[in-house]
């Protein structure tokens, strides 16, 4: 039950990340290496890794709003 938890503490604070950039308005959301840029900037661990790890899945929640 705590890994459930965990997963979904984790995909929110992901989602929050990228509001987070993406209401700065400084890059466009599918450049993916400078939303990495800002996200460094921001200190967004948890965008980085998503997108090092899961680009595809990345892509999908800029497209739609939800996780694969």
């Amino acid at each position: 039950m705590s890994r459930i938890k965990d997963e979904l503490a984790r995909r929110d604070r992901i989602r929050q990340q990228v509001l987070q950039i993406r209401n700065t308005g400084e890059v466009n959301m599918f450049d993916i290496e400078n939303v990495k840029r800002l996200a460094y900037y921001y200190n967004s661990h948890d965008l980085i890794d998503y997108l090092t790890t899961e680009r595809a899945g990345y892509v999908n929640l800029i497209l739609t709003g939800k996780f694969n």
